[in-house]
């Protein structure tokens, strides 16, 4: 009986523990698309060096692919916006990238109340 107890608390402790790491992925995801989402959106008005533009937005590609790495679900609606944001040009219009973050936010919201 203890063991089973034992077992139930660890299954679902591992659940949990999923969870968290599916819901810190996205929250990544989301912040790395809405920095390079700010990035272009500046780059297209020249007010950063292109060095610079060139940095951040490798920084962000990186950090995307890593979140993307760390998904538990590649079939997941955040796996598929994950493959969506590695598949665009470093220099995507910034009005999609807000609307890729928007559409990680709304994920992000769905984990953090499940």
């Amino acid at each position: 009986m203890v063991q089973r107890l034992l077992l139930t608390c660890l299954c679902l402790l591992a659940g949990c523990s999923s969870a968290t790491e599916e819901l810190a992925a996205v929250k990544q995801l989301r912040s790395a698309t809405a920095e390079w989402a700010l990035v272009n959106r500046e780059a297209i008005r020249q007010h950063l060096p292109a060095a610079y533009v060139d940095g951040l937005r490798q920084a962000a590609r990186e950090e995307i692919e890593k979140a993307a790495a760390s998904l538990r679900d590649s079939k997941s609606e955040a796996a598929r916006q994950a493959a969506a944001l590695q598949a665009l040009p470093a220099d995507a219009p910034s009005d999609l990238l807000f609307q890729r973050a928007a559409a990680l936010k709304a994920i992000e919201s769905q984990l953090e109340s499940a």
